[in-house]
């Protein structure tokens, strides 16, 4: 914890290793118990891609996640059919060393619901998607599609805001139905006020 704080006091940055058990502790505070994961499973994801969760980081923990992964076109259209579960994800996962084509799933937005600062918390989570789809650019990488599923109310109310669209397309998980939503890089990077 000192070397975090001799960085940075708080603020959005890219997840290491470090922060596994901070951001699990707020995922399973956030998600129902079928949605919970083991911190191998992030810890194979981001040894496959150490860039792909950035976290709002405080003193007192991960108070935000949002996660971002780079597939193959078919490996994300299986995704967002449901022909390749979230506990299986990481095998397909693709990694930023050279420049590539990707479609990005968006596999989380979430931040601790319970603190007072939850709303500037989101707001900092939020305005940080398009400078990271922008770095990602400016890397190289050509992004073809964002995908996402909401999984809450919140989620549908959230991803029209940010560039998203439903098409009417459903994703039938755990005998519930969730709406698939997709976007262009360029319509949240112009939907989202930085």
């Amino acid at each position: 914890m000192k070397e975090y704080d001799n960085r940075l006091k708080e603020g959005v940055i890219t997840a290491g290793l470090e922060d596994i058990e901070s951001m699990l502790l707020l995922n399973d505070k956030i998600y129902p118990e079928e949605w919970h994961v083991s911190p191998e499973y992030i810890k194979e994801i981001m040894l496959r891609n150490p860039e792909i969760y950035k976290i709002f980081k405080t003193p007192a923990g991960v108070k935000g996640i949002y996660g971002l992964f780079p597939l193959s076109k078919t490996d994300y259209t299986a995704v967002l059919e449901g022909g390749i579960e979230e506990t299986e994800i990481g095998e397909y996962l693709l990694d930023y060393t050279n420049p590539t084509t990707v479609y990005l799933y968006l596999v989380t937005i979430i931040v601790d619901v319970d603190d007072a600062r939850r709303k500037e918390y989101a707001s900092k989570i939020i305005k940080d998607i398009p400078l990271e789809l922008k770095r990602l650019e400016e890397k190289g990488i050509d992004i073809k599609e964002i995908g996402a599923f909401a999984v809450s109310p919140e989620g549908e109310k959230i991803l029209p805001k940010i560039g998203f669209i439903h098409l009417g397309e459903k994703l039938m998980l755990n005998d519930r139905e969730y709406p698939v939503f997709r976007a262009k890089p360029e319509d949240v990077i112009d939907k989202i006020k930085v």
